[in-house]
């Protein structure tokens, strides 16, 4: 059987960062892989840097297409994969030499269907050399939605086995949090999970990064990833308590963070509409967890009333 891993990169108007990612992919330690290159599109320099590449690397596979966004970059490259394994990474990332092999191994000494690293965010990369680190084998792999310290919700710092992707695809209609709904759907159906307690992902920070933007469109696209998972637990049987309670914690959050925008950026009309659509919800939140005295009252402020949320929280930042 092949031990290919397929590397699915969407590239957007990245050429500032594009060949350290690049590089740092193509001299991983682990050599049998497949490099696909997506471009969605770019305006940039980044195709030409792209077919540079591919010139001097033959497991590169340029795929050209119109622009359609992160997750229509990442289905095109999964539609187009031949690895046995699958990972993703950002154009503007970076990974330690020996990431992919350390996590193979991994998987396959510990027959699992999802192996998962560390993250760091940092403002440049800068390797970390690999040190023999603890590793946490899960046969029950949805428990490890509310984990913390692992960065769970990110499809990047991960491997998967090709058979448990399958037919599961990112959500091209959502602009924000698609990779928690993505992952969310791969653990609910994952088998064996191993989480590696090292460090081998770079998340490389920048300010046009998509993580700086305060817009409607990404604060309801994180509700609708969190209330689609919300959806999904709900109606299962095999959830624990615990995870249940954590899943609704994320889903009446990604509601209040709606209101936050509203408030904030003056849309009346808008929060009383989700005020009124969602208010039982926000009731027995507010009712069932427990929260710290300062945070209690600052999403009572903005449950309470447009009006009341705009004063405490607005107002006098204003008058200052």
């Amino acid at each position: 059987m092949s031990n290919l891993l397929s590397v699915i990169v969407p590239v957007y108007n990245n050429a500032s960062y594009l060949r350290h990612t690049l590089a740092s992919i193509l001299h991983q330690s682990y050599a049998d892989i497949e490099l696909l290159l997506v471009d969605d599109g770019s305006t940039d320099e980044s195709l030409s840097i792209c077919e540079e590449a591919a010139k001097k690397d033959s497991r590169i596979t340029i795929i050209k297409k119109e622009n359609g966004g992160v997750s229509s970059a990442r289905n095109c490259g999964l539609d187009r994969a031949h690895g046995e394994y699958i990972a993703f990474v950002d154009g503007d990332d970076c990974l330690d030499v020996e990431m992919y092999k350390e996590m193979l191994s991994v998987m396959k000494k510990e027959k699992a269907d999802i192996v998962n690293c560390r993250v760091i965010k940092e403002g440049s990369f800068s390797p970390i050399p690999y040190t023999t680190c603890d590793i946490l084998v899960s046969e029950n792999p949805r428990d490890c939605l509310s984990k913390k310290g692992h960065f769970i919700d990110s499809s990047l710092n991960k491997v998967y086995a090709r058979d448990l992707i399958g037919n599961t695809r990112f959500d091209e209609n959502i602009s924000y949090s698609e990779d928690k709904l993505f992952v969310t759907e791969i653990l609910l159906k994952a088998t064996r999970m191993a989480l590696m307690d090292h460090i081998f992902y770079h998340y490389i920070q920048h300010k046009d990064s998509l993580s700086w933007k305060d817009t409607y469109e990404v604060w309801e696209g994180n509700f609708q990833v969190n209330k689609q998972i919300y959806d999904w637990i709900r109606a299962r049987n095999d959830i624990t308590p615990n995870i249940k309670s954590s899943v609704f914690r994320g889903y009446v959050k990604s509601i209040i963070a709606l209101l936050r925008y509203d408030v904030k950026y003056r849309k009346g009309k808008k929060y009383k509409e989700t005020l009124e659509l969602y208010h039982d919800d926000l009731c027995r939140f507010m009712k069932e967890t427990s929260l710290s005295f300062a945070k209690r009252l600052e999403y009572k402020t903005y449950i309470s009333s447009y009006f009341l949320a705009s004063i405490v929280h607005y107002y006098f930042k204003r008058k200052k």
